[in-house]
């Protein structure tokens, strides 16, 4: 979109007042401990792919702290919708063959 001359700001087109609601103290871990499905959303395929790889990105960062920090732990379950949403309708990459034989590790001693 051009504006021709005119300032325009993420303000200007997102209005801080329609952002997400703020959190009550002491209410953020109850709030993204919520599982029950409330919201859906439409979104265009490439929203829905640069969301997806915004997730994966952070989820992957956050993995290691995922069971002490309520939101990580609800950032992972935003990865696993967003991927079983988009494996349930497309079909899977088959595994990576392996190239020649496995080879057996010993250990020998010194």
């Amino acid at each position: 979109m051009q504006y021709s001359g005119e300032v325009h700001t993420y303000e200007d087109e997102f209005p801080p007042e329609l952002g997400p609601p703020p959190v009550p103290n002491y209410q953020g871990a109850k709030i993204v401990k919520a599982t029950k499905p409330v919201y859906t959303v439409e979104i265009d395929a490439g929203a829905f792919h640069a969301l997806w790889e915004l997730l994966e990105k952070e989820g992957r960062h956050r993995f290691p702290a995922r069971n002490t920090i309520a939101s990580y732990e609800a950032l992972l379950r935003a990865v696993k919708s967003f991927r079983s949403a988009y494996w349930s309708v497309n079909e899977p990459p088959a595994p990576k063959p392996t190239i020649g034989k496995p080879r057996k590790l010993t250990r020998r001693g010194r």
